[in-house]
């Protein structure tokens, strides 16, 4: 009898150690060893990022994604603020603007290679019966004339924190500079709505213009500059009718249907010299100094004008690397493909461009190659 109860005892035991490493395997959402993956990127790519996060997850049951939006320039200052700090950094950074990535995460050695996968072009976005919108869609008046001369509202994001707040000040150089300045060199009569644009629009010194908290004076015509940390957070704005008047990338407008005005390809920073030849040298013309570093004093560096590029990479000291270049993998998929494209009104890169393809991990190379 004893051994009998030794032996019922000792199963006990063994049955009650198995019930605890099984309950351990499975904590973090009942599924074995839960995984999350952190990925910080651009406002605009907030929608078809989750759509791939949704399908990423639906392929990975034992994977939560986290994503964060901002402004890129915001996102990658946090990605290095956190590093600093001794935390870990997001798994992947994608920037409305590839070159952030090289000249703020190179610098350094939080990252050492981008892809460039994708491209946008600037819009005018409008709410439901703005002021002066049915003239300018017929035709009888030019965007920039109303906004330059009637008491209506327009908004844009900072042109520190986000690429869409400094590619909008540079747009509004390009039609001044395409529309009167030089209006002769592309065989058009120069508008005097388009004279001295960018100082009626956009007031202030060089390091005040279109910032958040700036210059709060009347522009002519009575209209009012409005400034946001992002694009997307002008969208409500929009929709509600709060706003009149919005800079904002195509994908965006179209993700969230709104009504867009589409801008001379001279003013859009859509196309490069191989579809429209010079193209690239006229963008280079406008070029606005934003926010490196943050202090006393603060350091600033010069964008000049040129086409839309998103970029994408991994943080060098990225936790969840492999669960990273599996989701760069689903992005430059057809799949992928499908979302960004097709569903997100978001143009692909052919053939994607990467900068140090000898730094990218062996599996992404395959992808390139193909």
């Amino acid at each position: 009898m004893k051994g009998i109860l030794f032996r019922l005892s000792s199963i006990i035991v063994v049955l009650i150690l198995l019930m605890t490493a099984t309950s351990c395997a499975l904590q973090g959402g009942g599924t074995p060893a839960t995984k999350t993956l952190k990925i910080s990127h651009a406002g605009s790519l907030a929608v078809p990022f989750d759509d791939l996060a949704t399908e990423f997850e639906s392929a990975h049951p034992n994977v939560n994604i986290v994503l964060e939006s901002g402004g890129s320039a915001s996102i990658i200052s946090r990605a290095i603020a956190q590093e600093q700090a001794g935390e870990s950094p997001p798994d992947i950074i994608g920037s409305a603007d590839y070159a952030l990535i090289s000249d703020r995460l190179y610098e350094d050695g939080y990252a050492d290679w981008y892809l460039a996968f994708a491209r946008n072009k600037m819009v005018l976005c409008y709410c439901d019966d703005a002021p002066g919108s049915d003239a300018i869609v017929d035709g009888t008046r030019t965007w920039y004339d109303v906004l330059g001369n009637d008491p209506v509202s327009y908004g844009h994001s900072d042109p520190d924190a986000d690429p869409c707040g400094y590619r909008t000040l540079l747009v509004i150089q390009l039609a001044q500079n395409y529309y009167h300045d030089k209006a002769a060199d592309f065989g058009l009569t120069p508008d005097p709505n388009a004279d001295e644009l960018y100082d009626a629009l956009i007031l202030g010194s060089e390091h005040e213009r279109g910032r958040t908290g700036g210059i709060s004076e009347a522009r002519r015509g009575g209209s009012e500059e409005i400034v946001s940390k992002k694009s997307v957070d002008l969208i409500v704005a929009l929709q509600t009718g709060d706003l009149d008047y919005a800079f904002e990338y195509r994908s965006v407008a179209v993700q969230h249907k709104l009504n867009f005005i589409e801008l001379d390809d001279y003013v859009n920073l859509s196309k490069t010299n191989m579809g429209l030849p010079g193209v690239e040298d006229f963008y280079k013309e406008a070029s606005i100094e934003i926010m490196k570093t943050p202090g006393s004093p603060p350091t600033y560096a010069t964008k000049h004008g040129k086409p839309i590029v998103y970029g994408i990479t991994m943080p060098l000291h990225a936790e969840n690397q492999d669960l990273a270049v599996e989701f760069i993998q689903l992005l430059l998929s057809e799949t992928g493909r499908n979302i960004m494209e097709v569903k997100s009104g978001q143009p692909f890169i052919e053939p994607v461009i990467c900068d140090h393809p000898e730094n990218l991990p062996a599996l992404l190379k395959g992808v390139l190659e193909k």
